[in-house]
This record gives C-alpha cells, sequence and structure tokens, in this order.
C-alpha cells in the first residue's frame, strides 16, 4: 500500500499473532483434547480401530461430566455477586442507580448463566473462560453495555502475563481470532481510521477495495486465512496497551491537556504555560485481514476513561506463573479416565472370554467349527455334527483377577482426589454417629476444599463489575437521560434520571463516580437466602415473646426464598397505603371535629363575654340612673327646705 506508515502496523499484528499461537500451540492442542474428553470422545481411531480388530469393547464411563456439574451446581449455590457502594457524600445518591441498572444488565443479558459457561471452559481447558464486554448502540441511539462469552480457542493474550493477574493490568496485547464474510468485513471497517489525516485516509481506503478487488479477480488460495466452504476469512484484532506522554498547560484563560506532539506543534503559536508532563495509558486496536495481504482496517487509540482491555479471563487456577503455563481440571482427570475406561473394558472383555469359554470338537467338523469361530459367543447356537460320536465339550471356564474388578474403582477414587469432590461436595455424606456441629464442620473442610475454584469466578465477577464502574460514565455520558432498572429491594422495574440539569446544576452526576464494588452475597444463593431467613424468623419469634406488635412481617417476607413472594409484597404495600390513607382521612375527620369543637367553645366564651359586659352596661345604668334619682330627691328635700 502506499501508505507505507501503516505497513508496520499491520505487519506488527500479524507478527504478534504467529508469536502467539507458536506458544500456545500446546496449551491449544491439549485444550482440544479436554473437550473431547468432556464430550464422551475418549477413544483414539486407531485405538478403536485396533479393538474391533481383535473384537475387544471400548467403554466408556465419564466420571469428568459428574464433577463439573458438581463444581458448577456448588458454585451456583454459594456465589457471591457484585454489589456497589459509594465511597464519598456525593455519590450516595448515584450507587443505587449504578446498582440498579447492573441488576437490570445481569437479568436482561443472562451474565451469570454466561460466567458459568465461562467456568466451565475454564475447568475443561488450558485457554481459560473469556466474557467479552461491548459498548454497543442500542434502537433508540443510546450506548449501552453488552456482555458474551467468546471462543476461548480464538483468543491469544500475551504469554508472559500471570495467571493472578485477572484484571490484565499487567498484560501486553491481546489477539482475537475471528472468521467474517467479506460483505461483513466491509460493512464493519468502511469508515478509515480516526487518527489518519483526511487526504491520508481517503488514500487508504480506496486502496483498501482496490485489494479487495485484486484478490477477488485472481485464482488464489490460502486455506489458513480463508474458510472456502463457509465463505468466510481469517480476521485479526489486536488489543494493545500503550502509553503517550501528555503535557498539562494554561493557555491565559483555561487548563489543557495536550499530546506532547500537539504541545510541540502549539507552544510557538499560542502562549501556553508548562504546567506538568504525565504519560497516559490507553488501549490501541488494530485490525487486519491476513488473506488481503494484511490488509489494515482499523487502527486506532480508544477514548476511553481507562486503559482497560474488554475481555476477562478465568482459569482454572490462580497460580502465579504465566497463564500458557496453566493446566486445566480435566487435564488432571484425563488419565483416571482412560485408566477407568480400560479398566472397564477389559472387565468386559474378560467377562465375555469366561461366559463363552472355549470348545473341544473333531477337527473333522469342518463347518461346526467355522459356525462355532463366527457365532460362538452368540447364545442360542444350534452346530449340526456329522460324527454325533463326538459331542463337542465346553472347556471349564476361567477365574477373573480380583486386580481387574478393583482396578476402576481405584481409579475413580484417584479422580475424586484429584479433584477434590468428595461425598460430601455431591450430597453422599450421612451422619456417622457424629453430633450435628462434626457433620457441619465435616461438610465445611469438604466446601474449602474446592474454594480456589470458586475464588477464581469471583475474581471474574469483580473484574467485569469494576470494568462496568470505570466504563459507567463514559457509556451514560448523556444529559437528561432515563435509565431503566431494577430496584434491589423489590426486584421491580423503575425509571430514574442521570446528568439531569436543572437551574443550572446537574442533579445525578455520573462523569465523577466514587464507587467501589465488593462482593455479597447474591439474590439467587438458596443455602444462603434460607440460613438468613431461619436465622431472621429465629429473632422474629423472640421479639413476639416481648412485644408481638413488634414483628417485622415485611422485611420477613421479603427474605422468605420463595416465588411468588413479590406479588405478597406488593399488596402489603396497596394494604399499608390504604391504610395509610385511612388514617390520614380519620385523622382529619378528627381534626375538623375538633376545630369545630374548638370553634363552639370559642363561641360560648364569647357569648359568655358578651353577657357579662351586658350585665356590666346595665348595671352601670341602673347605677347612674340610681344616681339621678337620688340628685333629684334631694333637690326637692332642698326646695321644701326652702
Amino acid at each position: 500500500m502506499a501508505s507505507e506508515y501503516l505497513k508496520p502496523q499491520a505487519d506488527k499484528v500479524k507478527k504478534t499473532y504467529n508469536f502467539a499461537t507458536d506458544a500456545w500451540a500446546d496449551a491449544l492442542e491439549n485444550s482440544e483434547r479436554s473437550v473431547r474428553y468432556l464430550n464422551n470422545d475418549t477413544w483414539t481411531s486407531e485405538e478403536k480401530s485396533s479393538a474391533k480388530t481383535h473384537g475387544k469393547p471400548t467403554l466408556t464411563y465419564n466420571i469428568i461430566v459428574p464433577i463439573i456439574s458438581t463444581l458448577q451446581g456448588n458454585e451456583q449455590l454459594n456465589a457471591k455477586r457484585a454489589k456497589f457502594k459509594p465511597t464519598t457524600l456525593e455519590a450516595v445518591d448515584l450507587w443505587n442507580i449504578v446498582q440498579d441498572r447492573w441488576n437490570l444488565i445481569v437479568d436482561e443479558q443472562e451474565v451469570e448463566e454466561k460466567i458459568q459457561t465461562a467456568f466451565v471452559d475454564a475447568l475443561t481447558t488450558r485457554m481459560g473462560g473469556w466474557i467479552e464486554r461491548s459498548v454497543d448502540m442500542t434502537e433508540e441511539g443510546y450506548l449501552d453495555f453488552n456482555y458474551r462469552v467468546i471462543n476461548n480457542m480464538r483468543i491469544y493474550p500475551d504469554p508472559e502475563t500471570r495467571a493472578s493477574d485477572y484484571k490484565l493490568k499487567q498484560c501486553r496485547w491481546i489477539i482475537k481470532e475471528g472468521w467474517e464474510p467479506l460483505d461483513v468485513i466491509k460493512q464493519k471497517y468502511t469508515i478509515p481510521p480516526e487518527d489518519l489525516k483526511e487526504e491520508d485516509g481517503l488514500e487508504w481506503y480506496d486502496e483498501l477495495n482496490e485489494v479487495f478487488l485484486r484478490f477477488q479477480n485472481q485464482d488464489y488460495t490460502d486455506s489458513a486465512n480463508y474458510d472456502k466452504e463457509n465463505d468466510r476469512y481469517k480476521v485479526l484484532e489486536m488489543q494493545e496497551r500503550v502509553f503517550e506522554k501528555m503535557v498539562k498547560v494554561f493557555d491565559g484563560t483555561t487548563y489543557k491537556v495536550l499530546t506532547a506532539q500537539q504541545y510541540n506543534k502549539m507552544r510557538k503559536k499560542a502562549n501556553l504555560q508548562k504546567l506538568m508532563e504525565f504519560e497516559d495509558e490507553a488501549i490501541r486496536v488494530t485490525t487486519i485481514i491476513p488473506y488481503f495481504d494484511n490488509v489494515l482496517v482499523m487502527d486506532k487509540k480508544l477514548d476511553l476513561p481507562v486503559a482497560n482491555f474488554d475481555v476477562f479471563p478465568i482459569f482454572s487456577y490462580s497460580h502465579n506463573i504465566q497463564i500458557n503455563e496453566q493446566t486445566s481440571l480435566v487435564d488432571l482427570l484425563i488419565d483416571v479416565q482412560d485408566d477407568v475406561n480400560k479398566s472397564k473394558s477389559q472387565a468386559r472383555d474378560y467377562v465375555t472370554q469366561i461366559l463363552s469359554g472355549g470348545v473341544f470338537i473333531d477337527k473333522r467338523e469342518k463347518e461346526a467349527i467355522r459356525k462355532l469361530k463366527q457365532k460362538g459367543n452368540q447364545p442360542h447356537q444350534v452346530y449340526e455334527l456329522n460324527n454325533p460320536g463326538a459331542m463337542p465339550q465346553q472347556m471349564p471356564p476361567g477365574q477373573m483377577s480380583p486386580d481387574i474388578l478393583n482396578s476402576a474403582e481405584n481409579s475413580y477414587a484417584y479422580a475424586m482426589r484429584v479433584s477434590m469432590v468428595n461425598e460430601a461436595m455431591r450430597g453422599e455424606t450421612a451422619r456417622s454417629g457424629e453430633s450435628g456441629v462434626l457433620f457441619e464442620q465435616k461438610v465445611q473442610r469438604a466446601a474449602a476444599a474446592i474454594n480456589p475454584y470458586f475464588k477464581n469466578v469471583s475474581r471474574l465477577r469483580k473484574a467485569i463489575a469494576e470494568d462496568y464502574v470505570d466504563m459507567f460514565p463514559y457509556v451514560y455520558s448523556e444529559e437528561n437521560r432515563m435509565l431503566l432498572v431494577m430496584e434491589s429491594d423489590n426486584q421491580m422495574f423503575a425509571e430514574k434520571p442521570i446528568n439531569l440539569v436543572m437551574g443550572g446544576q446537574m442533579v445525578n452526576d455520573v462523569r465523577n463516580l466514587s464507587i467501589y464494588v465488593e462482593l455479597d452475597e447474591c439474590n439467587d444463593n438458596i443455602t444462603q437466602k434460607e440460613d438468613n431467613f431461619n436465622r431472621l424468623l429465629a429473632l422474629n419469634n423472640l421479639v413476639a415473646q416481648v412485644n408481638p406488635a413488634m414483628i417485622d412481617l415485611k422485611t420477613l417476607v421479603m427474605n422468605a426464598p420463595v416465588h411468588g413472594k413479590n406479588n405478597i409484597l406488593q399488596y402489603m404495600q396497596q394494604m399499608e397505603q390504604a391504610q395509610a390513607q385511612a388514617q390520614q382521612a380519620a385523622a382529619q375527620t378528627e381534626q375538623t371535629k375538633q376545630t369545630i369543637e374548638n370553634a363552639k367553645v370559642q363561641r360560648g366564651m364569647q357569648l359568655d363575654d358578651e353577657k357579662l359586659n351586658l350585665e356590666k352596661v346595665k348595671t352601670k345604668i341602673a347605677a347612674q340612673e340610681a344616681a339621678e334619682k337620688n340628685q333629684l330627691l334631694r333637690g326637692k328635700e332642698g326646695t321644701r327646705d326652702a
């Protein structure tokens, strides 16, 4: 291609892919064998052919599937789920939105079922299990999270990564191998790389189409990179952890963060004050099509708030060794499975030989001998003899060695020791005279033996949840967006606003989340829920002995491990609302009555005052009249005296 500066990056992807496939070759071959054993394909074609030639059985008693199923079932019963907690006062109003949105995503996308699939992949293969996170556009035009299980045989991480690095923070790169039809490739990669100049991008796109046409119009075959049967082409995506020098500057008005290249270019034209230098970490994604001369179809640095890969691993074991040197549980059980199959097959063959035995017969009986060799092991056979005086004689049966009978059982017992899945984990342990406490301790010790498997699943859950928190401000960045959530307390749907602009202020601003992730008992952890409910019931019974009115019936129903409790809770809520409304109406009625009574009393007091005032006026008038009368009388007496 003319844009030669693109070629080194494309060549880098192909060289890294070749290095990765070489580094993972043994693990990949071993993993393919483990998958066959899980699917009951334990005998090679050579072994089957040899056994058929010699009339030997090839039996398969699958001991791997029950062990895997037991581990998976116990993990589901005792699983812990991601819970989100605020670390600042500003995050208190947001953490429940983050939690409730996660509840909805987990439920709608069946994330837990996908984690269980990855768990089985990890137990089965050295390649581990992988969950992929993408950010896709919804039908409503919003970004949102999307989780899926990816083919663990087509992902090649940096082999120097340690298995204990479950967040892949020290992983330098990851290669994904995919297969796509040409029309899908053209549809997905029609936009030139964002970090190219416009003229270079257009030139790149024109040359891309030329490459497609050139390879399509010639008789070219590359079976390693082209699936002719399904008309698909190999697509290689490389995610690479890159570091770039950044410069924080002040232009007299605002603070800006520039790349070192941008700073060197702008500092001569603008009056920039250099404040500090730092190294920015990001993920660079490069995609090539090897069939089309390693043509580069995507090359961009992801503009994300954190430098996380979009895949999350889980392995059988978390030993601090390179991940391509990991082993798996099934890998440890393959030899034991072979011993069981061969022991059982050998025992079956011995039984067949003993039951059929050998026969003495006159060598002149050619036809009888032929039939005997052909169908001697089949019951109810009749052999016609020319010389009935020479009757066939059955050889005495042999004896089967006890070692053959015990070999398979010994192998099975060894499998239990290797996997650490014992009778207690399978629910087959019965009490043998010990107390309930000792029995419980016995079960707990059995659970502790397989806890490392479950710890790795918990690490996977935590890594996915922490990435969700990291990416939350980027995915849900729109202003005045309504998020559909599933509330944790009642498992009911609701809509909650984020980035709500009100009066120049932003309510529920998710741009600066301060939330951490911890693991807690999940809603579907039946064992834990039943135990918690029984303890809560016992506590309420104790409270009832003191004061029955203090029993919290609603809390009991909320924690009850039964289906349909949401309907009961909804009915109880309706009854509480109706009761509250009735109490409010009664309170209002009582208040009205009291108001009337107060008015009556006040009116009565007012009437009494009026009566008192009237009496005072009457008394005053009477006194005045009496004084006037007295004065008149005195006047009359004075006249008479005169």
